[in-house]
């Protein structure tokens, strides 16, 4: 593999979340990641009022110190602080000094798994007002962008699941209408390797065929089994994209230009 992609969205650090529990932890992933092909890695701890304090001066403390370690280790990877934000009611609040990603205006979001709509339309303006842009994390794991919300509910979904009708068509959907307003896209690797379960798997290949992601992150928060989600979720985008596409991805060629 290459050693130029770039990880948009990986709990990296040390007992700062639900992520790598302690250093040796951290360590073990950083070598899966580097062997893998990834350089760089967006370290993106939870950010959640009354759960995850992990704020921007924690973050690039703790960055700080990792590379460090990797450094002395002898792990080529170049790390980049940032946070995955939690879009709820304290929010807007957070964005003044926000940890972006990397040099550019987006803002890696987690929306509420179960969350609708009517949520998000609100936060792009916003965003915008700050001179930010949303990088939402997963969409394809969010119930706001299941495209069989528009065809019917659960009835919907279990169609698509079965079989039994065409792909849905998303030129009216939420999420084709969030990234005309600015809004851009991280899919997780391991959905597209299925392990976040079949109807998650779908929709990422779904988005994936429609070029409604910009870049891609391990999502990472342990070392079990990350060589093997990698693996697996790089051949299902290549499988879709064909090599170079595919290495275009995982390289952010895509968030670069904006596109």
């Amino acid at each position: 593999m290459p050693s130029d992609f770039t990880d948009y969205h990986c709990h990296l650090l040390p007992a700062l979340d639900d992520g790598a529990v302690d250093l040796r932890e951290s360590l073990d992933m950083a070598r899966t990641l580097s062997s893998f092909g990834f350089g760089t890695v967006h370290c993106t701890p939870h950010l959640i009022r009354g759960g995850y304090e992990n704020d921007p001066a924690r973050v690039v403390r703790a960055v700080q110190l990792m590379q460090r370690r990797l450094d002395d280790e002898g792990i080529p990877l170049r790390l980049v602080p940032g946070n995955e934000h939690y879009l709820d009611q304290y929010l807007p609040e957070m964005l003044h000094g926000a940890l972006r990603s990397g040099d550019s205006r987006y803002l890696l979001v987690e929306v509420p798994f179960h969350a609708g709509p009517e949520l998000l339309r609100p936060m792009v303006q916003t965003f915008a007002e700050h001179g930010l842009a949303p990088l939402i994390a997963h969409p394809e794991r969010c119930t706001a962008f299941d495209p069989a919300r528009a065809v019917g509910g659960v009835r919907g979904a279990l169609s698509m699941v079965l079989g039994r009708d065409a792909e849905p068509q998303l030129e009216d959907s939420e999420i084709v209408e969030l990234k005309r307003l600015g809004c851009r896209f991280q899919g997780n690797l391991g959905s597209f390797a299925g392990y976040y379960g079949y109807e998650v798997r779908e929709r990422a290949l779904l988005f994936l065929r429609h070029g409604l992601y910009s870049c891609v992150g391990s999502d990472g928060h342990s070392s079990e089994k990350l060589w093997e989600m990698l693996v697996a979720g790089f051949a299902a985008i290549e499988s879709i994209l064909g090599a170079g596409e595919a290495l275009d991805l995982l390289r952010g060629a895509r968030l670069a230009n904006g596109s």
